[in-house]
């Protein structure tokens, strides 16, 4: 066997091997001077981009009070069983990873003795959605859950609590309308929200107060990062911007009155307002029957939703600012003060009923078949003579009843810091040919001149109106929210002569005062009252029903308070609406009344 030493390379050889090492390792050299150092800002940007996510976070809502501090709304923590996918996270499809969370659903409800509420298609929605996310399997969970899911010796990986702020109404169903309630939505104020690839849910006023300043108690929301693998599962967090809770809202409500003014309707349909004269400040503002916003908020069972939907009572729907209704009598104090004010008749005209007013074909019997014999100005205020006011309305004509009217606010949105206040309607010939094709007639001035016929009010309007004859023509827009302005929100000055003003003032003290008032029923010991009944007449003839009225205020001599309530399906408005307004100036007044009798005097 023969064995040759191996040839040794040439030198030329070594030589380029050596050069190709050398420039393969300047290559690698600078493409990692390029990576690490020159452009390494940019490569760790991308980085950031492709495996951070911002999460949105929504703030504490703040609190709503009453003038008093009394709390009517307010936030508690919701107590949830939540899953935290990534740690149940199976390889292969992402079918996969939903079989493990179904089934572990499966497992802890048998262990927490409550039914899922969580199907597999939330918990697929979930992954292909927000899957760095805790998915929420279970709400509401009470002391008992909390206390099976503690002590279970079965492991539950990925299981957790998550607790997040529910909305809750102290007082029940109190001012429901007022209030309104919230759902769950994006958090108002969201700055730049689209930067944010996931957002934590928050709440969203969805009614009344809620709704109305939604902004001011939403806060601002805040921020958190997520770093996510490539698959989207969540690997770590940092807490960012940390939300900035909402405003605490103080109200003008009271809620002892706005109590009363609700017991006060109890059983029936209709709804009641209490303003302060002075400032346009509201006391009270209710509807009956009403709904219980813990149960709205944040999301109310879908037979509930229905039911509430479908009650022919119609719960939702706030009479006391949207509610359309012929005012009645108590729209007489204005047709007096336009004849004395704007007509020139003197407070002596009188007239003679003998239990109705024919005018041709038209015939409107008053409240006495008998007849009230013969009233004045003020006597006919007293016993809310029909026949006086057709007669008065049909001298006068229609011009001067509108003109004041508008002046009291009739026929428009009083601006009160509520959504979905109706306007009302003060019909003129012009409305009436647009909508009817008719022209104006004699008939339809004292239709409107007793209240009837093609007029509209809300409780609200005639609670302003109210509140106009008290000050003296100042028209007031109403407040919830307490203002700086000692005389409020003027929208309207009506220059209402003194004389004329006192003349409606003291029939109205005789409807409460008088031997023959219609609204004696609405006397309250030590304080003067004035106040106007109204019954008005609605529906097809043979069956028609009745809308009981009434408006005060008191005490006469210097206004605290004006009252405006309604009643559907009424009596009179005397019998019906009387002693449920009585209860309501009865809490206004209970110091007063109270500080009489303690005084040994008479209340």
């Amino acid at each position: 066997m023969e064995f040759h030493e191996p040839k040794p390379l040439p030198r030329w050889r070594v030589a380029f091997l050596g050069v190709l090492f050398a420039a393969g390792l300047s290559l690698l050299g600078c493409r990692l001077y390029r990576v690490q150092v020159a452009r390494s800002e940019d490569y760790a940007q991308r980085q950031v981009r492709q495996s951070v996510r911002r999460v949105l976070l929504p703030a504490p809502r703040g609190r709503i009070l009453d003038r008093q501090g009394r709390v009517l709304a307010d936030n508690r923590p919701d107590y949830c069983i939540a899953v935290y996918v990534e740690e149940l996270r199976q390889p292969g499809r992402w079918s996969n990873t939903v079989n493990a969370v179904d089934a572990e659903l499966d497992r802890l409800a048998a262990v927490l003795r409550r039914p899922r509420t969580c199907t597999r298609e939330d918990i697929a929605n979930h992954v292909s959605r927000s899957l760095p996310l805790p998915l929420v399997a279970w709400e509401h969970a009470d002391d008992a859950t909390l206390a099976r899911l503690a002590e279970s010796r079965e492991p539950f990986p990925g299981v957790d609590v998550f607790v997040r702020p529910e909305r809750t109404y102290p007082q029940g169903r109190l001012a429901a309308h007022l209030l309104g309630f919230v759902g769950r939505g994006e958090p108002a104020g969201a700055g730049g929200a689209d930067d944010f690839q996931y957002r934590l849910p928050g709440m969203r006023g969805r009614g009344g107060v809620e709704r109305e300043y939604d902004d001011l108690l939403c806060g601002l929301p805040g921020g958190r990062l997520i770093r996510v693998d490539a698959a989207g599962y969540r690997h770590d967090e940092w807490v960012g911007r940390q939300p900035v809770p909402g405003r605490d809202l103080t109200l003008t409500l009271d809620a002892r009155v706005q109590a009363e003014m609700e017991i006060a309707l109890a059983g029936v349909r209709g709804a009641g307002v209490v303003l302060d004269p002075r400032n346009g400040d509201v006391l009270a503002l209710a509807s009956l029957p009403a709904f219980d916003p813990n149960a709205l908020s944040p999301a109310p069972a879908p037979a509930a939703w229905r039911a509430l939907l479908a009650d022919p009572a119609r719960p939702l729907f706030n009479r006391a600012i949207a509610g359309g209704y012929p005012p009645g009598s108590t729209f007489k104090p204005f047709v007096a003060l336009a004849a004395l004010a704007a007509g020139g008749v003197p407070p002596a005209r009188a007239y003679d009923c003998r239990g109705a007013y024919q005018l041709g074909s038209l015939r409107i019997h008053c409240s006495h078949e008998s007849g009230h014999g013969v009233c004045d100005l003020r006597r006919g205020l007293e016993v809310s003579c029909n026949v006086y006011f057709c007669s008065l309305g049909h001298d006068l004509g229609y011009d001067p009843i509108a003109l004041i009217a508008r002046q009291a606010g009739f026929g428009r949105r009083t601006g009160i810091d509520l959504p979905g206040e109706g306007g009302g309607l003060l019909p003129s010939p012009a409305w009436k040919r647009s909508h009817g094709g008719e022209g104006w007639s004699a008939g339809d001035t004292c239709n409107t001149a007793i209240g009837q016929g093609l007029l509209l009010v809300s409780p609200l309007q005639m609670a302003v109106a109210g509140a106009a004859l008290a000050n003296g023509g100042r028209v007031l827009r109403p407040r919830l929210v307490r203002g700086d302005r000692a005389e409020g929100d003027v929208v309207g000055r009506a220059e209402w002569p003194a004389d004329a003003l006192a003349v409606v003032r003291d029939g109205m003290l005789d409807v409460v005062s008088g031997e023959e008032g219609t609204g004696r029923r609405a006397r309250v010991a030590g304080v003067a009252v004035a106040a106007k009944t109204g019954t008005a007449e609605h529906g097809p003839a043979g069956r028609r029903r009745k809308y009981g009225w009434m408006v005060a205020f008191a005490p006469v001599e210097a206004p605290r308070v004006t009252v405006a309530m309604v009643v559907e399906d009424a009596e009179t408005g005397g019998a019906t609406v009387g002693p449920r307004l009585q209860r309501v100036l009865l809490a206004v007044f209970a110091d007063e009344i109270a500080a009489g009798l303690n005084a040994g005097g008479t209340p």
